[in-house]
């Protein structure tokens, strides 16, 4: 590639290729992956490309730069409340003080969290919030968006820990595969459907909103001048209607009758003609969190008779990360399955340094991608495996969350979580989500 126009074109067309059968964009991580061969240096590629973007974008926008309400949204763990934008002004002066960040927001280099024991420097009162500090600024590493593959490394197996007795026995209670069955009463979901459908806001009409602004023509270049007329028109009625049946079917999965039943007891169907298409799509989401809320609460899991995942696996599936997502494991007494631990956020490689280093952990291991639970929302991934010796044995298994207010997850997360919930203790495991690391051995 050589121009600007090659390169910027030819990343937004490989990003987009990847779609099924259906015609639906693909955003699997494993699939939706674009390699570059470039004619220059990743570094000249990777540069050219941000700032060709930036030039694209104008009006100042840069990567890298940090407004002084970035962390408004941060939470605070005492009190489980957004810090909101005053303490984050506070924590962004910090920064610059410290020389993390330039006068402007922008990053320095001295922000360097991929190196081995980087830690921010933050004041006593700001120590609670380092890891969602780090992670923050992290999102706006342009590097971290362009990666170069040269730093990927694959994980190298530790066959000494097949001779690891705890791993043996945590194993043994954790890889036995299940099924999950659901059970609730239609007139129940119909009931919640009813309820939800008829506190939904109202739905509003397809509305214009028409500005007509005087344009100045100078040297500067083209400029708008003063608005001249305001207004808001509101589209006509329609008069031909989309199969809503046909629609909240293929959304729910639910049949005909059901549906029929909640649009008549909901109150709400007059509003179909407003807008037809905000109606049915708000109603079908409506119904399927009513679903997905009776599904969850109601599902129960039970062992496959003969089927486990095999500890094999952990040596024939290899594991390949970006170096910048690795914590390399220190100790020696062959307690995790790899060299390196994987890390999606700086809560995960603060636990798994801990992990490391705590004598009372007899085993631990970021459980690998392939290790999943099903459940009515998708496969679910848990974080974390170990076993710790107190007065007794415990083996554990830990979802990370950066909170416990389930208000500030999204819901999806939170019914997968329940789902790993009910089919672990099934299995008999005690299972826990955590914020910490004390949160992570405490039973």
């Amino acid at each position: 590639m050589g121009t600007e126009r090659e390169r910027r074109q030819t990343l937004g067309r490989g990003l987009r290729l990847p779609i099924n059968q259906d015609g639906d964009r693909v955003y699997d991580e494993n699939i939706n992956k674009l390699t570059v061969i470039a004619s220059e240096s990743f570094e000249d590629y990777a540069r050219g490309l941000q700032d060709d973007i930036e030039n694209d974008v104008g009006g100042g926008f840069k990567f890298g730069r940090i407004e002084d309400i970035a962390f408004a949204r941060l939470v605070d763990e005492a009190t489980d409340e957004l810090i909101g934008q005053e303490a984050s002004k506070r924590i962004w002066q910090n920064l610059i003080d410290k020389g993390y960040l330039d006068e402007a927001g922008d990053i320095t280099t001295k922000f360097a969290p991929e190196k081995e024991g980087f830690s921010l420097e933050l004041p006593d009162e700001l120590e609670p919030l380092r890891s969602a500090i780090t992670d923050e600024m992290k999102r706006y590493i342009f590097k971290n968006r362009v990666v170069d593959a040269r730093e990927r490394r694959t994980l190298k197996y530790n066959k000494r820990i097949e001779l690891n007795e705890d791993f043996k026995s945590l194993w043994e209670k954790i890889n036995k595969k299940t099924r999950y069955s659901v059970e609730f009463e239609t007139d129940e979901l119909i009931a919640r459907s009813v309820e939800k459908i008829s506190n939904m806001e109202a739905i509003q009409p397809v509305r214009l909103f028409i500005d007509k602004t005087e344009v100045d023509i100078n040297e500067a270049g083209i400029e708008s001048g003063r608005v001249l007329d305001s207004k808001t028109e509101a589209a006509k009625i329609y008069r031909s209607l989309p199969d809503i049946l046909a629609y909240l079917q293929r959304e729910t999965e639910l049949t005909r009758n059901t549906l029929v039943e909640i649009l008549k007891r909901s109150g709400r169907l007059g509003e179909f003609k407003t807008n037809p298409q905000a109606f049915m799509t708000e109603t079908a989401r409506i119904i399927n969190r009513a679903l997905h809320e009776m599904v969850v609460d109601g599902i129960k899991y039970e062992h496959i008779d003969g089927q486990y995942y095999e500890m094999r696996l952990f040596e024939e599936k290899e594991i390949e990360e970006y170096m910048a997502r690795l914590y390399e494991v220190q100790s020696k007494d062959d307690r995790t399955p790899y060299d390196y631990v994987s890390f999606d956020s700086e809560v995960e490689r603060e636990i798994a340094k801990k992990l490391d280093s705590n004598e009372r952990v007899k085993f631990f291991c970021k459980l690998p991608r392939w290790f999943v639970v099903p459940t009515p929302l998708g496969d679910y991934n848990p974080d974390w495996a170990l076993v710790l010796e107190n007065d007794e044995k415990l083996y554990l298994v830990r979802e990370t969350k950066s909170t416990h207010d389930r208000d500030k997850r999204r819901e999806t997360e939170n019914k997968k979580v329940d789902c790993g919930r009910a089919h672990f203790n099934a299995l008999g495991v005690n299972y826990k989500v955590a914020t910490n690391i004390q949160e992570v051995l405490t039973k």
